[in-house]
């Protein structure tokens, strides 16, 4: 591994923040305080539904043609509507209450912090994430991680979304370095390996669950803890 690295990017969601464990526990919440069952409404169906609406608005919003406050109004809405429960207001209400519960969950991929710390000893660490910028804070501070990195970068401030070049080399502007100087350490790579590699930067998949890569030859990590073996 290249020993001339200043500078550590990382993916939050996915990468460091469990997403899958915390937004499971954050729509049961949701269900739970909108009295779901009530209506014969079941968790395991509502959480169904609500993934599949929510990946179709995030794929509109990550291509321009809807807005924050479109996706984070509508997806509870479609999702209650779908269920038989058509009610605009709840499902404004239940969208800003998973903003609000999505920031307080704090679960972690093992060896978060052992990781970090290490790290943050010798690189200076940064965040690249195309999550909304309040709920990202949130994270990191209820999460007690913040201590590790220097910037939070958020496409919602720069106006580009990865794998868009530009929010790379915003990224790269707003931490003062070069990419030759600087790597990317992602789940993603349609979004946080392809655009890290347009940049010009190394980079490093986070594949816990081992999937099966689509590209050739992408370096790959399974565990956290690995980046301190070989960084």
């Amino acid at each position: 591994m290249n020993r001339s690295y200043q500078h550590l990017f990382f993916d939050l969601d996915r990468t460091i923040w469990d997403f899958e464990t915390n937004a499971k526990e954050a729509i049961a919440d949701i269900h739970t305080h909108f009295n779901l069952k009530s209506r014969d409404i079941t968790l395991e169906n509502f959480h169904i539904t609500y993934k599949k609406i929510n990946e179709q608005l995030w794929e509109k919003y990550r291509n321009g043609l809807i807005t924050k406050e479109k996706l984070t109004t509508e997806r509870f809405y479609k999702t209650f509507k779908t269920l038989g429960f058509d009610s605009q207001q709840q499902g404004k209400a239940a969208g800003q209450l998973y903003l609000e519960l999505s920031a307080q969950k704090t679960h972690l991929f093992p060896h978060t912090h052992e990781t970090l710390s290490y790290l943050n000893k010798k690189y200076e660490l940064h965040i690249i994430t195309n999550g909304f910028k309040e709920v990202q804070t949130g994270k990191l501070k209820n999460c007690n991680i913040g201590q590790y990195f220097n910037h939070l970068i958020t496409s919602e401030d720069v106006g580009f979304q990865k794998p868009d070049v530009r929010i790379f080399e915003y990224a790269l502007q707003t931490a003062d370095t070069i990419s030759e100087k600087s790597l990317m350490i992602g789940d993603d790579e349609k979004t946080d390996i392809l655009g890290a590699s347009k940049a010009g930067m190394n980079y490093i998949w986070f594949n816990p669950g081992r999937r099966d890569s689509l590209f050739n030859s992408t370096p790959a990590i399974y565990s956290l803890k690995e980046l301190i073996e070989i960084l």
